[in-house]
Formats: C-alpha cells, structure tokens, sequence
C-alpha cells in the first residue's frame, strides 16, 4: 500500500499512497450512555490501524488480531457511524474493555497519532488523552542499516566497504520490500532529513544520504 517511497535520482517525484476508499457496511459503532463513540466487542466493519514492525502501519478488521505492545493506542475508522471532527482521528486503548466488552472511542490529533504510533514520539514529552498508551518501542535490530537498491553502484560500494571492515549491517532494498521504504520514511521524517537518492545509511539512529567515506567513519 505504501508504494515505492525512494526512487532513483532521475527526478522523479515519490509516490504517495492512494487515500483509503471506505466500503458501504453496516455501523460498527454506537453511541454510548452519555454519546460518546463505542466499538462493540463483537464489531466487524471497522478498521483498526495499529503500530506494525519497521515503521509501518497495518490494518485488520478484528481487535483480537491486533499485538499486544500495540493494543494501548489504536486508530478505529467507522465505515459508517459517528465521525471525528475534522483533523482527529478516532482512537482506543483495547487493553481496556467496558464492561460489556466494547471499547471507547477518544478523539486524537491525526498527525499526534501517526507520530506516536510509528514511534517518532516515544522520547518525546507527549500527552495522550486518558486511557490511552502509546505503543512499546521495539529493539533495533542492527546496528548499521544500508537502504539501497538493486541498480545502485554506490550502494554495493558502501556494502563492499562494510564488509572489508568486518561492519555488521543489515541490507534493505526499498524497491523489493515496501515495508523498508516506510521504514525509511518514517526515520527521515523523525530526523527531518530529506532523502531522494540512494544509499541511505542509517547508524545507530544517525542518517546518512549518499556515501562520504570520512563522515561514515565518524559515524561507526
């Protein structure tokens, strides 16, 4: 769904993503005692967006299917029934059920929730409504990340350089695998660094476009 995010350095624009289409179904929500929005235990016309691994979002229809370390903040999109006002989403903490097994629904600024869920907030000072939990930040998983693709002579110049050096890294090709050109996305977003080309070599969080020999050194 993301798309190829980074393309080649020949100008070309990035993609974006297609807006989602909202399918006609039945309400997957209903208004509390006091009108506030609910998701029923048993819904199944709602969207749940949640914190996936890499820096991605991922959809599903059942709230049983959503993981753990993600269930404190997630984003419910009603294919018919009450919206949020304009700008906000509608969020839930699924870890805490009504008594009747349904969820409440909190309206939460778009851009706070895609910054938390991706994990762009997590070290920042962010105060979500009550009985909302951002998600667990995971692990990293390398120390040195190359993001590259399979026509770019500069990108197997940084992995011959690496490998030379006994560097451990992890190689991710942003043209093969979506799920890393989002990944990449949503670090350059955090870091406010603008990426149009390839390699882009991420060290222990610190990004890197392009391959300068010396500034890599400094780096590891």
């Amino acid at each position: 769904m993301l798309g190829l995010w980074i393309l080649c350095s020949g100008g070309c624009e990035p993609e974006k993503p297609p807006a989602p289409t909202k399918p006609q179904a039945a309400p997957a929500a209903e208004a509390g005692e006091a009108g506030a929005a609910v998701l029923p235990a048993d819904a199944k016309d709602a969207i749940l967006t949640y914190a996936g691994d890499r820096g991605q979002f991922k959809d599903t229809s059942k709230p049983a299917d959503v993981p753990e370390e993600a269930r404190g903040l997630v984003r419910v999109t009603l294919l018919q029934g009450p919206q949020p006002p304009d700008g906000t989403v509608w969020a839930a903490n699924l870890k805490t059920p009504e008594a009747d097994g349904s969820w409440k629904l909190t309206t939460v600024p778009r851009a706070q929730f895609e910054e938390l869920a991706l994990g762009l907030g997590r070290s920042s000072a962010v105060e979500l409504p009550p009985g909302l939990e951002a998600p667990v930040a995971a692990p990293r998983e390398a120390d040195v990340i190359v993001y590259k693709t399979e026509w770019c002579g500069v990108c197997k110049q940084v992995q011959s350089y690496l490998d030379k050096k006994g560097v451990k890294y992890v190689a991710k090709d942003i043209e093969k695998d979506s799920a890393a050109a989002g990944e990449l996305r949503a670090k350059a977003k955090e870091k406010g660094v603008q990426t149009g080309s390839v390699p882009v070599i991420d060290v222990r969080g610190e990004l890197m476009v392009g391959f300068n020999r010396a500034r890599l050194e400094q780096l590891l």
